[in-house]
């Protein structure tokens, strides 16, 4: 029989190299460079399948040894399938990575990429133009739609034969979230949040207009947005930050940041890919290879506020990373949850427009680091945040329920009610497809809200602790605080127990409402 120990040292090794071939591919996206990252994969999910590995009991009644079978039971229980469906499914998977990573939208005799597409979007007024761009670039869903729909119907076979409604219900169940009190959290949420949504979108409405030469009153289409799927937030007029982050060099920053909150980032950041180039993955992502330190992250940098944010984003998750307790075993050395890690990711992404970082870290000068146009853009930015995550997590929902639907009729439903941006004309059918966690971090978006939820709520934390108003503001003392309470413990807590313990009350959106409304 299979002990609980040599379960995980298999999963650890077929984890690892799985993790690398996946590194590789992102890098760069060639068939074979895809090849092995497919059979990587699928040697990964065939041992989460096997009934010798999904089977291991704890050896002994001791908590951390309970908790550690039981994540072990939920990382196998979505897992208990046929090894021809599993290959069929990772095959999709790694196809549709392919496709994102080669993707370039085809404007005229141009092949833009991701940091270009959003160039156009940040700074034409060229009506025509900022339109052709954005239909390019959603483009990629027309050549995703199919396959898409065949992973989730795959996907669904496989959930449902372990008796679950579809691949959603079990992802969430996987994750130990409650589908019931999600939804009654996004409908909280959204009722709270809808008077500040809707002001604050009159208020980015007008801004646009003025920026691009638009009529007074026009409708603020998607292409006016400056970015493809309006998630991100346009800066106000005369947003000084602009300019001044031409000059600052994120990694240098974010490394002396992160250096005083307790947590060595050099290291990730020799092993890391930064820069941007044809054949590789335009988005940005952290990886912890082995689980024993090797953390990376993927980036496409360029000296702009959003990379900003990004490189402090992404390096959050490293350092979450490396602050698990070592000693845990293998199964528990991982976040609590992918909530707590885009938690602490998004905490530290805040930090692209607080003033303390920018001038004690960036060294931007004071008055454009003090200017009040940085608490706007962060305000605004989590209100179109948290628009954007309702459309993608009853999205979401409704595409497993049933792939064969009008999908595209159901995402522009969505985009209509919960952002505000009305139907385009023409054929908008493939207009859902081609958002890349879809193919390959399904179920998760709503992860991106509630980690800025648990950020708010461990910010008031920290300044009732500690009475400091910003973590870059006092980091040698908030950076222990928050290691020691929610980072060192990793998976051998229960998530929703964790953050009680840690922060004084459970997950609530009580912070995250009074910071964007109070």
């Amino acid at each position: 029989m299979t002990t609980l120990p040599e379960a995980e040292g298999r999963l650890a090794e077929l984890e690892t190299a799985a993790n690398q071939a996946w590194w590789d591919m992102a890098c760069s996206s060639t068939d074979a460079s895809a090849a092995a990252a497919e059979q990587a994969s699928a040697a990964f999910e065939h041992a989460l399948a096997d009934p010798d590995v999904a089977g291991v009991a704890a050896v002994d009644a001791s908590p951390l040894e309970q908790r550690r079978a039981e994540v072990l039971r939920l990382l196998t229980a979505g897992r208990q399938r046929p090894a021809e469906l599993i290959d069929r499914i990772v095959a999709l998977e790694t196809e549709l990575l392919g496709i994102h990573a080669r993707y370039r939208a085809p404007v005229g005799d141009r092949l833009l990429d991701a940091a270009a597409v959003d160039a156009v979007l940040s700074d034409s007024t060229d009506e025509a133009e900022r339109r052709a761009v954005w239909e390019a670039a959603r483009g990629i869903g027309a050549e995703v739609d199919a396959p898409l729909r065949s992973l989730a119907r795959l996907r669904n076979e496989a959930a449902q034969a372990l008796g679950y409604r579809d691949h959603y219900a079990l992802a969430l169940a996987s994750d130990e979230l409650a589908e019931d009190r999600l939804f009654a959290l996004l409908d909280d949420l959204h009722a709270q949040l809808a008077p500040a949504w809707t002001t604050e979108r009159e208020a980015i409405a007008a801004e646009r207009r003025s920026a691009l030469g638009l009529a007074e009153e026009a409708p603020l289409q998607a292409w006016h947005w400056v970015d493809v799927y309006a998630q991100d937030a346009p800066s106000p007029p005369h947003d000084p930050l602009v300019s001044a982050v031409t000059g600052v060099d994120a990694l240098t920053a974010s490394s002396a940041y992160f250096r005083d909150l307790g947590v060595d980032v050099d290291a990730v950041i020799a092993r890391s890919d930064v820069l941007p180039r044809v054949g590789k993955d335009q988005h940005a992502f952290m990886m912890h290879v082995d689980r024993a330190g090797d953390v990376r992250v993927l980036m496409n940098l360029t000296p702009t506020v959003r990379w900003l944010e990004t490189t402090l984003h992404e390096l959050g998750h490293a350092a979450y990373e490396l602050e698990l307790a070592p000693e845990l075993p293998w199964l528990l050395r991982q976040p609590a949850h992918i909530l707590t890690t885009e938690a602490i990711a998004m905490l530290n992404g805040r930090r692209g427009r607080d003033p303390e970082f920018l001038e004690r870290y960036a060294g931007v000068a004071s008055d454009v680091a003090r200017s009040p146009v940085n608490a706007v853009v962060l305000r605004r930015g989590l209100l179109v945040l948290a628009a954007w995550v309702q459309v993608m997590a009853r999205f979401e929902r409704a595409f497993y329920a049933d792939p064969a639907a009008d999908l595209g009729a159901i995402w522009w439903d969505l985009v209509e009610h919960y952002q505000g941006i009305p139907r385009p004309d023409g054929d908008r059918g493939h207009d859902w497809a081609g958002k890349i966690h879809l193919a390959v971090a399904p179920v998760y978006y709503h992860n991106y809200l509630l980690g800025e939820i648990l950020a708010s709520q461990i910010e008031e934390w920290t300044q009732r602790e500690l009475g400091v108003a910003s973590p870059a503001a006092d980091a040698r003392r908030v950076g222990p605080l928050i290691a020691a309470r929610l980072l060192r413990p990793g998976a051998s807590v229960r998530w929703d127990h964790l953050v009680e313990r840690a922060t004084g009350g459970p997950l609530a959106v009580d912070a995250f409402v009074r910071q964007l409304t109070g």
